[in-house]
């Protein structure tokens, strides 16, 4: 991962993008099919660095090692008869501790239901274990998904935050405990945690993949997503939760084939400043744009406000999302929100609950104006089809600050209000600690703007 040190008894690793590799699985397969490796194998090396970190990571909220087990053995048997389920078959994953599952706790990261589970999984969860994943527990969230953060920790310096809700899959990714987890995104709670821990991570486009079972959702924005150690696991986990379940109800799914193919050099990038960048560090925009200057010497057109009244008239339509997304996220979570507020009264911390309180003075038209808002805004993004290759963007506008301060959401806030498809990628670096990129797209181009990803990646590592 890189050099280690100590801080205050913390273990500090300085990040250098060039050279950070995390536990990738794509590239083991062909080793459990020759029998040099195993399954088995493989999830004690994770079972091994999770023993090594996790009293300092705090990753995980419920774990079942006994069960990942036999979930690895009976992939293991597989391999030997040359029958594996799929392309996860034998795969350590994480599950973000929002999402229901029938053999593990969903805590919610609150007191209030830390030993509840339920009848059935949710969609993805069962179609990871239909296609041979190894669920090896539960990754933290905070307090109701969105309240008192939890204990995670960064991997590259355990006095900072790992990041927002999905913050225990991000930090067990970025500390190679796992290959792969999985998340969920209102505002930035999949590209921000990603960045915070170097890790690769989709966002992708709305409904695209199936969010049955999360038990916290924004329903006009909200996603399921994938955390992972390289960009090919990360798709190949994807793809196989749509292949199996598919998108969410009325919606296509994600589009693209089982596995990456070459990496595609963009031909023009639009870069977005959004709201974001006018509190975004000083150093983190020196990096941001440092790194677009090397893909114009890569011969990348680069096109920005400045250059593109189009462009200029589209950040302008971006700068009104904190109008409209407060009113439109306090609606859509009145129901549960208040309702187990006022059921579980003191069980709910205080500041959570004046937050949720707010919601009750959200009324009916103001959430159909924040839908106008939203709609509106969406076609704006729907002209710039075909006008470039994608979008870019930072993930966050700090380095991971010190825990307990989870950062700002604000350029998350711009790919989920579009429903568009975003990849977080560990680009850049700010002090030795990680700094995501966001790469986004059209709508449905998932799997393009990851080719445009994978390009990006080896241009960083060449």
């Amino acid at each position: 991962m890189g050099r280690a040190g100590c801080k205050n008894g913390e273990t500090v690793i300085s990040y250098d993008p060039k050279t950070n590799r995390l536990l990738t699985f794509f590239d083991a397969v062909e080793a459990f099919r020759s029998g040099e490796d195993s399954p088995r194998e493989y999830l004690e090396r994770c079972i091994a660095t999770i023993e090594a970190r996790e009293s300092e990571i705090h990753a995980f909220a419920s774990m079942d090692l006994d069960a990942a087990r036999q979930m690895a053995d009976a992939a293991t048997a597989r391999y030997r008869d040359g029958a594996p389920l799929s392309a996860v078959d034998g795969m350590p994953v994480g599950i973000k501790d929002l999402f229901r599952t029938s053999d593990l706790p969903t805590g919610l990261g609150s007191p209030l239901y830390a030993d509840r589970t339920h009848y059935l999984d949710s969609a993805h969860v069962w179609a990871l274990k239909r296609g041979g994943a190894v669920i090896v527990g539960k990754t933290t969230v905070p307090e109701l998904g969105s309240g008192t953060p939890p204990p995670t920790r960064n991997p590259y310096d355990a006095e900072r935050t790992a990041g927002a809700s999905s913050s225990g899959s991000a930090a067990a990714v970025g500390a190679s405990m796992l290959p792969v987890a999985t998340a969920s995104q209102g505002r930035g709670s999949i590209l921000r945690p990603s960045g915070f821990c170097a890790n690769v991570a989709l966002k992708p486009s709305f409904g695209a993949l199936n969010c049955g079972g999360l038990m916290w959702r924004s329903p006009s924005y909200g996603v399921l997503g994938v955390h992972a150690g390289s960009i090919e696991d990360c798709w190949i986990s994807a793809h196989h939760i749509a292949a199996t379940v598919g998108g969410d109800p009325g919606y296509p799914g994600l589009f693209g084939p089982p596995e990456m193919e070459a990496p595609v050099k963009p031909s023009r990038l639009v870069r977005l400043e959004t709201s974001g960048w006018k509190d975004a560090q000083p150093l983190a925009k020196d990096r941001f744009e440092t790194w677009l200057e090397s893909l114009r010497s890569a011969g990348v057109e680069i096109i920005g406000r400045k250059d593109e009244p189009a462009v200029e008239k589209f950040e302008e339509a971006l700068a009104t999302i904190p109008d409209f997304r407060p009113a439109l996220a306090a609606w859509e979570i009145k129901w549960p929100a208040l309702a187990i507020v006022e059921k579980e009264g003191e069980g709910v911390s205080s500041g959570l609950a004046e937050r949720l309180a707010e919601a009750d003075a959200i009324g009916l038209d103001d959430y159909r104006r924040a839908l106008a808002a939203l709609g509106g805004l969406r076609r704006d993004f729907a002209r710039f089809e075909d006008y470039a290759d994608g979008f870019v963007t930072l993930c966050a506008p700090t380095a991971p600050p010190y825990y307990p301060d989870t950062g700002d959401s604000v350029f998350g806030d711009v790919s989920s209000c579009l429903g568009a498809p975003a990849w977080s990628l560990p680009l850049l670096e700010d002090r030795g600690l990680p700094m995501g990129v966001q790469l986004m797209g059209m709508p449905h181009r998932d799997y393009e703007i990851g080719l445009i990803g994978r390009w990006m990646l080896g241009q960083v590592r060449s």
